[in-house]
């Protein structure tokens, strides 16, 4: 058997794509629960929300602008912004595509109205950070992508992904939008450095490809014991409870260092079937073959394959 693997993902859609072509009826769709105001502190947060917008815009006023804009990588987070500030920028996101003025109020004290805005005529199915870059100690500029279903007709149709910039800053410790967000272009595709991952096109032996479909099995349904097929050092667990009844390898390749490429339609009880792949790392020990770890992705050519210094 033989299989190819493809060129490594370059741009955020091959990650996140638009919905399948399944609508999903309004009414199905849970509502936001409505976010706490919090007035007491409003007043203090706006004033200072305010200052840090004022002195953003006289920024990108006087200071040179760049001819294009810088291209925008994926899952880059500034060094200096804390952990939070992408998590915070993604829900304020959300929130603000399918709530209203007062369910963004916990987000940005004081938002501006929202009335011209229809409440759920989207639907937000996920988000991810694209940038994190600081404008200035505690004052964050984050571009985050989400995949919006809009609703017609009374059902929620795949509107593909939507990209928005939002301001954060930290106001005495607690993280504060400070203008609503703003859609902005999405990043342009990457290409990828060549041959910057192994391809898989060798050919298993008999008794590897027989391991990999015994271990798959024992992995993902309850009818093989996986200690059978693991090293001495692995910990790999089997999936409990078993999501599926029966598996099917479809393609098994070699990658040079001696990992393989498994190509999977696992069939659950209800039917459906995922395809899927898996990267087995072989291991050394022993008289036999056996797994000693499922590896996230293709194994990357060292330099010394590059030919580079």
């Amino acid at each position: 058997m033989n299989a190819s693997l493809g060129r490594p993902v370059a741009d955020l859609d091959d990650y996140l794509e638009s919905p399948p072509d399944v609508v999903l009826r309004a009414a199905a769709e849970p509502a936001p629960a409505p976010a706490r105001s919090r007035p007491g502190a409003a007043r203090s947060i706006i004033a200072a929300a305010a200052i840090v917008v004022v002195g953003l815009a006289g920024y990108w006023m006087l200071g040179e602008q760049p001819t294009s804009p810088p291209a925008i990588a994926t899952g880059v987070t500034a060094p200096t912004a804390p952990a939070g500030v992408p998590g915070f920028a993604e829900m304020y996101l959300a929130s603000y595509l399918t709530g209203t003025s007062e369910e963004i109020g916990e987000f940005m004290p004081g938002a501006p109205s929202l009335a011209a805005m229809t409440p759920a005529s989207r639907y937000v199915t996920g988000t991810a950070t694209m940038e994190v870059a600081t404008v200035a100690p505690g004052y964050w500029r984050v571009v985050v992508a989400a995949a919006v279903l809009s609703l017609q007709d009374g059902a929620y149709h795949p509107a593909g992904l939507q990209y928005f910039q939002i301001g954060v800053v930290d106001d005495g410790g607690r993280l504060v939008a400070v203008a609503l967000p703003a859609r902005v272009a999405g990043p342009a595709p990457r290409p990828v450095p060549p041959r910057a991952l192994q391809v898989a096109d060798g050919t298993p032996a008999d008794e590897d490809a027989a391991l990999v479909g015994d271990f798959l099995e024992a992995l993902l349904t309850d009818r093989r014991d996986i200690r059978r097929y693991l090293s001495a050092q692995s910990d790999i667990a089997p999936i409990s409870p078993a999501p599926y009844d029966s598996i099917s390898i479809t393609s098994l390749a070699l990658y040079a260092d001696g990992s393989a490429l498994a190509t999977v339609d696992a069939q659950s009880a209800a039917g459906a079937v995922d395809s899927m792949q898996y990267i087995i790392r072989f291991s050394a020990e022993g008289p036999s073959p056996a797994v000693a770890a499922l590896l996230a992705g293709p194994p990357a050519i060292t330099r010394a394959e590059t030919g580079r210094p």
